[in-house]
C-alpha cells in the first residue's frame, strides 16, 4: 500500500491520519506497515481522507493522487521546503501574473 508515502508527501503524522479516520494510531501503523489489512470501510475512510482513489492506496496502476499535475505538486512541495518568505514572494509573484479570463455571454 501507498500509505506511508501519502501521509509523508502531506505532512501528516501517522496521529494525524488516525485521528482523521477515527482509528488508533497503533492500528493505522499496521496499516503502514502491511501488518494488517485495512478493511474495505477504512479503506473508503482512507481515500476520502487523503482525496486518493482507493486503486492507488492498493499500488494499482499509475492513477493520480488529485486533479494536481505534476507541475503543480512540484509547485506545492516545493512550498512545503521553502521558507516564509520565499513561500509569500512566491504566491504574491503568481498571484500579480494571473490571467483573467473572458465572460462568455449568450444570448
Amino acid at each position: 500500500m501507498e500509505l506511508k508515502k501519502i501521509r509523508t508527501l502531506k505532512g501528516l503524522t501517522q496521529q494525524a491520519v488516525a485521528d482523521g479516520i477515527q482509528c488508533s494510531a497503533t492500528v493505522y501503523a499496521r496499516y503502514e506497515r502491511g501488518e494488517r489489512e485495512p478493511s474495505i470501510e477504512m479503506l473508503l475512510k482512507l481515500s476520502a481522507f487523503f482525496d486518493v482513489t482507493v486503486d492507488y492506496l492498493l499500488g494499482n496502476g499509475e492513477t493520480a493522487m488529485s486533479s494536481f499535475t505534476k507541475y503543480e505538486m512540484d509547485l506545492v512541495m516545493a512550498a512545503r521546503e521553502a521558507d516564509d518568505r520565499a513561500r509569500e514572494d512566491a504566491l504574491n509573484t503568481l498571484r500579480s501574473h494571473q490571467i483573467k479570463k473572458k465572460k462568455i455571454c449568450h444570448a
